[in-house]
């Protein structure tokens, strides 16, 4: 049974469909510098998706936090 709060392509897996899709997997951060060119590239999506002018502008985009040192609902730590 599939509830209805969970998005709609939710619909359309089978319990043993793979969890990582075609062309994603999973990614170890392993410094600093890696993880500055992940958060730029998640930051840019709803940019480059035109689902907003800035970053700073998205709802869920932890953008605000690192660009304008603003809360964004949730607390964000650094772990070395």
């Amino acid at each position: 049974m599939v509830l209805p709060q969970l998005p709609a392509y939710q619909n359309h897996t089978e319990a043993n469909d793979p969890f990582w899709q075609r062309k994603y997997y999973a990614f170890h951060i392993h410094s600093s510098a890696k993880l500055e060119e992940k958060l730029n590239y998640m930051h840019l999506n709803p940019v480059k998706a035109r689902l907003c002018e800035k970053s700073v502008d998205w709802k869920w985009s932890s953008a605000r936090y690192y660009e304008e040192g603003k809360s964004v609902g949730v607390p964000i730590t650094w772990i070395d």
